[in-house]
């Protein structure tokens, strides 16, 4: 029986999904190497916000890891994180209630989706961790800077995750947060995101996490 649902499951990465103790268990390349569970609450965020989600939906089978982990931030609060216990599966439970920053979202999805170590704020992370890349070979994963609306400097006030097709992930404001967006998929043709994109970073090989 199980075999069975192995090789009918087998694609470019295997996700065996079943229902146990309450929770979904997706098997996944992550980079911890820890299979992580699908709450069913993530499935009503998913519901939720199917919307927003739409220019990413495909990522369920070409890359779960980041599809759910953005799912899993979804309707989360906005403000400056507390690291203490950051390690503990109680922590972005807690992020969420109390709220998390742009610099802190980008954070944390660059070490548990693409095993990076970084840390501080938007400009220091551009500033300590990445090179810059041109536009034309953005790549999904890379970071995107931008400065404050209007501004005539070009000052570092907000990080967002390039995704795909313009699409970008990041933490937004106290504002949007209460209306339910403080983690957003958004578009650079948005608003004035392109004109307030100032750089956009990879960040170094050499801050990739030992153990990955």
């Amino acid at each position: 029986m199980l075999t069975s649902i192995l090789s009918f499951f087998t694609v470019k990465r295997l996700i065996l999904v079943g229902i146990i103790s309450g929770c979904y268990i997706l098997h996944t390349s992550y980079p911890d190497k820890q299979n992580q569970p699908i709450k069913k609450e993530w499935i009503e965020l998913e519901k939720k916000y199917a919307e927003m989600l739409d220019p990413i939906t495909h990522y369920k089978e070409e890359d779960p890891s980041l599809y759910w982990f953005i799912v899993s931030w979804l309707n989360t609060n906005y403000g400056t994180p507390n690291w203490q216990n950051y390690y503990q599966e109680t922590w972005q439970e807690e992020r969420k209630e109390k709220g998390i920053d742009c610099s802190g979202f980008a954070r944390v999805l660059q070490d548990k989706i693409y095993g990076y170590n970084v840390r501080g704020s938007s400009q220091q992370i551009l500033d300590r961790y990445c090179r810059k890349v041109k536009r034309k070979d953005i790549q999904k994963g890379d970071l995107l800077f931008f400065k404050a609306p209007y501004s005539k400097s070009h000052r570092i006030v907000h990080v967002g995750i390039y995704l795909e097709n313009e699409f970008f992930v990041h933490a937004t404001s106290k504002k949007s947060a209460t209306q339910g967006f403080g983690v957003k998929i958004d578009h650079l043709l948005a608003k004035n995101w392109s004109q307030e994109l100032v750089t956009i970073g990879r960040i170094k090989k050499a801050f990739k996490k030992e153990d990955d």
